[in-house]
Formats: structure tokens, C-alpha cells, sequence
């Protein structure tokens, strides 16, 4: 039996001035395909001056990790655990706001 290799899968968090409305958050990919036993690889890139914050994500609907990522400055490791082929959403917060909705999508 032929055993797959562990992938990692890498997620680009940028964070953008918004001028006098704080910052704007996207994420690239905004769908990451990841299979079981994957590391995703969170990395914030941080385009405002001074500190943007710590990022975090939380799940909408099921998680496919292994564990939940601690709060983060810049980077972040995670290993996709046992989940269900299908889409996760997921939310990126910068202390604690919610402001960017990514997904990550499980295959087998």
C-alpha cells in the first residue's frame, strides 16, 4: 500500500491600510485544497505601518485541523486532521474582529 506524503499547503493573510476605516483583510487562495494529514501553513503579510494585530481563525462549521491555531503575528502552522471531504469555511480575525471569510476545501 502506497502512503501519501504530508503536503504543505500555504495561505497568504494580507492586511492593507484602509485609510481612516482601520485595515482590509483578503486571503490568498480564498479556497485552499488540502488533503487529510496536510499542514496548512498561515502566513500574514502585513502591509500596514505599526501593528496590525494578532490574526486568528475560527470555524464556522466544523474543523477540519487537528487543533485550532493560536493567535498569530505573522505565521502559523496546522495539520488537517480526519474531516469529511467537503468545504470548510473559516473566518480570519484580527484581535478578535472578524473581517475576511476564506475556505479550505478537503478532498481525499
Amino acid at each position: 500500500m502506497a502512503t501519501t506524503r504530508r503536503r504543505v499547503r500555504y495561505a497568504t493573510i494580507f492586511v492593507f491600510p484602509a485609510g481612516t476605516k482601520g485595515v482590509r483583510v483578503s486571503s490568498a487562495p480564498e479556497r485552499l485544497t488540502v488533503r487529510q494529514g496536510d499542514i496548512v501553513d498561515w502566513t500574514v503579510v502585513n502591509a500596514c505601518r505599526g501593528a496590525a494585530g494578532l490574526a486568528s481563525i475560527t470555524w464556522k462549521e466544523g474543523n477540519p485541523l487537528k487543533r485550532d491555531p493560536k493567535p498569530f503575528e505573522r505565521f502559523e502552522r496546522a495539520i488537517v486532521g480526519r474531516a469529511k471531504p467537503g468545504l470548510y469555511k473559516y473566518s480570519i480575525l484580527l484581535d478578535g474582529k472578524e473581517v475576511f471569510d476564506p475556505e479550505i476545501e478537503v478532498v481525499s
